[in-house]
């Protein structure tokens, strides 16, 4: 029988140093995978800041999660760090990072892998006198925090990374679009940003090809960030538990051997 993938062109843009295991579990399926990250995780601009903020997590009667990054991040910058509250994480990949760091249990959501999924959490119900901390990197998780504070908690964003959106060679893009049947991003703003690099009547070529592509996104609500920037041919594959086994399985679904 052969692979799922097989013949499958896969663009995978996460960051460089995440990519190594989805890029063998998908070529494992048959595909033919390219590695061109959209972005990198470079440190904080203040670690000293940060680690003071660890140190004060550590008393927290709650500490979440939002990435794997973050995560790797905290123990990079306090290789000690030891929270002592409950430990949440958005994501399957979050959590096993995080359980793997703390040696502790780790609460994560029932059904999508997003912030309003994890608020629905019993645990995150009623907040009143108590103290959360966000692992998290630099912007972002304005919803998360504002719910968390109308609940009652005191909450402190540690920004343990930035995001740095990295801009391939024109060569380079086109070279990729061109050999890629599918495009899988990890957030809105990666979306975004690959939509502000095909923009401009100059692209418009280069922008037809890349919506011939098909778009693999962690959510709805992805994809509408750029709907009106980019027109896919064909209906996005959605994969709210995102991870690279359900996005094979997904892609498996879809995929005929044919040009997508």
């Amino acid at each position: 029988m052969s692979a799922p993938l097989s013949g499958c062109r896969i663009w995978l843009t996460r960051a460089a140093h995440q990519a190594s295991a989805w890029q063998d579990t998908l070529q494992a399926a048959g595909a033919q995978v390219l590695c061109e990250p959209l972005l990198a995780i470079d440190a904080p601009a203040d670690p000293a800041h940060a680690a003071a903020a660890l140190a004060r997590a550590e008393h927290a009667e709650a500490v979440i999660a939002t990435s794997s990054n973050a995560v790797r991040a905290a123990w990079q910058l306090r290789p000690r760090f030891v929270p002592t509250g409950r430990l949440l994480a958005i994501g399957a990949a979050t959590a096993a990072a995080l359980r793997a760091a703390s040696g502790r249990e780790v609460t994560q959501p029932d059904g999508a892998f997003d912030s309003e999924t994890l608020l629905d959490r019993a645990a995150l119900n009623d907040l009143r006198g108590q103290r959360v901390a966000l692992l998290s990197g630099q912007g972002g998780r304005r919803v998360l925090r504002d719910t968390l504070s109308a609940r009652g908690a005191t909450v402190e964003k540690i920004a343990l990374y930035r995001r740095r959106w990295l801009t391939p060679a024109p060569a380079r893009l086109a070279a990729v679009i061109a050999d890629s049947d599918v495009v899988i991003v990890t957030s809105g703003e990666a979306l975004s940003h690959l939509a502000d690099l095909v923009a401009g009547a100059q692209n418009r070529a280069l922008r037809e090809r890349l919506a011939g592509c098909r778009l693999v996104a962690p959510s709805v609500r992805v994809v509408k960030q750029c709907e009106q920037r980019l027109n896919w041919t064909h209906e996005p594959v959605i994969v709210e538990r995102f991870g690279v086994e359900a996005i094979t399985n997904a892609l498996a679904r879809v995929w005929t051997g044919n040009r997508q």
